[in-house]
């Protein structure tokens, strides 16, 4: 019986209409993709500035955070774009978040992330009992800061994955800040200068023109004119490192 049902003209279509229609999905990653890659053809690594890893160097294997290589294989969502755009880091980060923000997309990602940090971090409602478990669902996501600080310690980064580490680094240090953790501010801290030391000036100005500047600046400038300059985002190195240097201060009166 079983064999007989194998040979219904009618199965045999239903698979073979299966199979066009799989191939049809395939061929439609494949170029969209190949698209992608053509509009992103500017994403050339720079490989002047020797305390960053080529791509090719990397490990995905021994990467520390949790990455969807499945759905950046078939480029599911903006998956593969965000891995182009932001690296390992960066695919780890959309990895953990996207079912959280269904809209998040490569153009918005670090503004998403930014706005956390002013509609609930900073936020005069930040004590009420939803918003603490929203904090506190944000920060389960969110990548470990002392694996964060293994990577940066041991150069197991990309320069493209640089504007997304920095911004996180800060998301931590204002929470950390909010919660008086003096140790966890130290240490936070200690990250923010070593990355930024391992960058040009000329890095750093391309870093916060390319990624920064616009939606992600606006809304610092936002929160530094509500609450103050201990949140400012820097734009420049000198900036940033002045900045690291004030708050260790603070932290270490």
């Amino acid at each position: 019986m079983m064999f007989r049902n194998l040979l219904d003209p009618e199965i045999i279509f239903q698979n073979r209409l299966a199979n066009i229609e799989n191939l049809q999905l395939r061929l439609r990653r494949y170029f969209i993709r190949s698209i992608e890659e053509r509009q992103d053809e500017y994403l050339k690594e720079d490989n002047s500035n020797q305390n960053f890893m080529c791509e090719k160097d990397m490990n995905y294997r021994l990467y520390p955070f949790y990455i969807n290589w499945k759905k950046i294989e078939a480029n599911e969502e903006g998956f593969y774009r965000i891995y182009l755009h932001f690296g390992y880091f960066g695919a780890s980060i959309y990895s953990s978040f996207k079912e959280k923000y269904h809209n998040l997309d490569v153009n918005n990602v670090l503004y998403v992330l930014a706005n956390f940090i002013f509609e609930y971090l900073l936020s005069d409602n930040n004590k009420n009992e939803e918003s603490q478990n929203l904090i506190k669902e944000f920060f389960e996501k969110m990548p470990k800061i002392e694996k964060i600080g293994e990577l940066i310690q041991n150069k197991i980064i990309m320069m493209k994955e640089v504007s997304m580490i920095l911004l996180i680094l800060k998301i931590y240090e204002i929470y950390f800040i909010l919660q008086k953790s003096k140790n966890d501010i130290e240490n936070t801290l200690k990250y923010e200068f070593l990355l930024v030391n391992y960058l040009t000036d000329d890095d750093y100005k391309e870093i916060y023109k390319n990624r920064y500047k616009g939606k992600v600046s606006k809304i610092f400038k936002k929160i530094v004119e509500k609450h103050g300059k201990d949140y400012e985002l820097a734009k420049t190195k000198q900036k940033l490192i002045e900045h690291i240097k004030s708050i260790y201060k603070k932290n270490n009166p």
